[in-house]
């Protein structure tokens, strides 16, 4: 049974919103049950009660999209009959409660479950079926599975027998030499070996480690088939490669729908996960941060993450795009003015943006676009911590933390005079680094399934992408960045005719960029030849990923084996992991 919310309270029909503030306040309940002679009558959640404040004695709004199910028939509702779902013992009694998009997740996340235990009696089946005879055994020797191909096997027993038992002891015995296991527990590698067994038969053995992400091994899957009479071995051998490949990916592919989810920014990469953890530190103190990064990385989503993070969270985040405010109005937006100070100045004067940010956090978007004029008061702001309005006479104190982004390199500007050299270093004293999405590319995958959800609550469908689709969008480099996916995730969904949205469409979007966008295959500089064949083949490769869609095609269009061209796709991404290590 998935985790339900407890987090609730029940209070008498009617009930004010004051009085529903001090039972949130008191109980630090997140939804409110009302009740009227017995029966619930309406729910209201904190988002509902935020909308409610200063209402004071007004009776309280209440929402009544609900329902209440028993515990047990919980898997039986469809997400979109409510808002809330309240969740009764047998005794009739609320033990907890969940909302649309939570309640959607748990069928979501049950769906999947039994995805997974269908897939695994595939690949029993499929296991069963192959000539080989089949051994899963764990990181001690220790055999865990085996085919069922045993009338004939090469053991001289039935194989049932051998479950639990150790390989390692079985080869001390005698029943074959020299043993594959050992060796690929030596070697940590794939092991291909002609083992005999005790009745003197040739028996080819292909070993293959499985990893666990730390690099830590887990199982080694073991391909046995007697090889005496055989004389032509290659096919075989290159399906039984196949055959470990696919575990392996299948494996991979359940371990990857994991990502995590942390003030709306969504990353599953090692590298995002870094910047996550400096941002939990840098919430905890007051100092300027200033954010580096390309357009459309989602600087403006860090920032927030940071403010919502810290002791100000309570308090106003006010955001600014330094370049898309004509610079003669730029200065009175950010200080605002007295009354009277300019032609066409309201009577009343004007707050600007570091009043309304008091005691809260001011993001300044585009920094480097300031003009040098009025760095020199954005300056005296951040030293002094006081303003003075246009017009003004009188410096007016505020308590504002700064954090500026900028997509440009400010220490070069600096040097060109573009930009004051005492901003910079006032604005440098925690200047983070956000990657770009090309060095992150874990985080395609989770994104791409954010904005599906996003945009299919937005449009009210239920549109997914195939499997092609989603290694187009790995495969693609995203010069455009975080931004840029969801255009294309948008874009795709609203032009896609049915509900599964294919590399077809895809194509159509990404196609007439990925020429102009792909960097081509030259050389301008000298490089170590080993250095230009990887780079040759790493955009090669990833050119007919966009163009093919699938792994299939693309082996088949560059003439390589589908396993060979598996191994360098995965080379490919394990050196961009390593290139966006510090």
């Amino acid at each position: 049974m998935a985790a339900i919310y407890d987090d609730f309270v029940i209070v008498e029909h009617p009930v004010t919103v004051e009085e529903a503030l001090k039972q949130v306040h008191s109980s630090g309940a997140r939804l409110l049950v009302v009740r009227s002679r017995g029966e619930i009558v309406g729910v209201c959640d904190a988002h509902g009660l935020l909308l409610q404040l200063g209402k004071g004695t007004t009776e309280l709004a209440c929402s009544e999209s609900f329902a209440v199910v028993d515990e047990e028939a919980l898997f039986q509702q469809r997400p979109d009959q409510a808002s809330f779902w309240l969740i009764q013992n047998e005794r009739g009694e609320i033990i907890g409660w969940l909302d649309a998009v939570t309640m959607e997740n748990v069928l979501m996340k049950r769906k999947l479950s039994q995805d997974v235990t269908e897939l695994t009696k595939d690949l029993e089946a499929i296991v069963d079926s192959i000539y080989d005879e089949i051994l899963v055994v764990d990181a001690t020797g220790t055999i865990l599975r085996v085919s069922n191909r045993s009338a004939n096997n090469l053991w001289g027993v039935h194989l049932s027998t051998v479950v639990g038992k150790n390989i390692l002891d079985l080869e001390e015995k005698g029943w074959f030499k020299p043993s594959v296991t050992r060796k690929v527990l030596e070697e940590k590698r794939k092991i291909s070996i002609v083992q005999q067994n005790r009745f003197g038969r040739k028996i080819l053995a292909v070993g293959n480690p499985i990893f666990n992400k730390k690099r830590q091994l887990e199982r080694i899957v073991i391909a046995s088939r007697d090889i005496t009479e055989v004389t032509e071995l290659k096919n075989e051998l290159q399906r039984a490669k196949s055959l470990t490949q696919k575990y392996k990916e299948e494996i991979d592919e359940l371990r990857n729908h994991q990502f995590v989810a942390v003030n709306e920014v969504i990353y599953r990469s090692e590298a995002m996960a870094r910047v996550m953890e400096q941002v939990k530190r840098i919430a905890l103190v007051e100092s300027t941060v200033i954010l580096y990064g390309e357009s459309g990385v989602g600087k403006e989503l860090i920032a927030n993450a940071i403010h919502n993070s810290s002791a100000r969270r309570e308090k106003p985040f006010v955001k600014i795009n330094c370049g898309a405010i004509p610079e003669n109005l730029l200065e009175s937006e950010l200080f605002g003015y007295e009354k009277g100070a300019f032609s066409g100045a309201s009577l009343q004067g004007k707050k600007g943006l570091f009043e309304l940010a008091h005691e809260g956090t001011l993001f300044l978007d585009e920094i480097a676009e300031m003009p040098l004029n009025l760095q020199v008061k954005l300056l005296r702001a951040l030293q002094e911590r006081e303003i003075l309005k246009v017009g003004g006479t009188r410096p007016i104190p505020v308590d504002v933390r700064i954090i500026a982004a900028t997509n440009k390199n400010l220490e070069e500007m600096v040097q060109r005079g573009q930009f004051r050299e005492d901003l910079y270093y006032r604005l440098h004293v925690i200047p983070l680094y956000i990657p770009a999405l090309r060095e992150r590319i874990e985080d395609v995958e989770p994104l791409v399934y954010a904005f599906l959800e996003k945009f299919n609550k937005k449009f009210s469908t239920r549109k997914y992408f195939s499997e092609d689709a989603i290694d187009m969008l790995n495969a693609y480099h995203w010069p455009g960045n975080v931004r840029q996916l969801q255009n294309v995730i948008e874009r795709a969904m609203v032009i896609s005719p049915g509900n599964l949205i294919t590399a077809n469409e895809l194509t159509s979007i990404l196609s007439h960029r990925a020429e102009k966008d792909q960097p081509p295959v030259q050389v301008n500089r000298i490089i170590p030849l080993k250095e230009a064949v990887e780079l040759t083949e790493s955009q090669l490769i990833q050119l007919a990923l966009a163009k093919y869609k699938t792994i299939t095609k693309v082996a088949e269009v560059l003439e390589v084996s589908q396993p060979t061209l598996s191994r360098r796709f995965q080379k490919i991404s394990r050196n961009r992991k390593q290139e966006t290590k510090p």
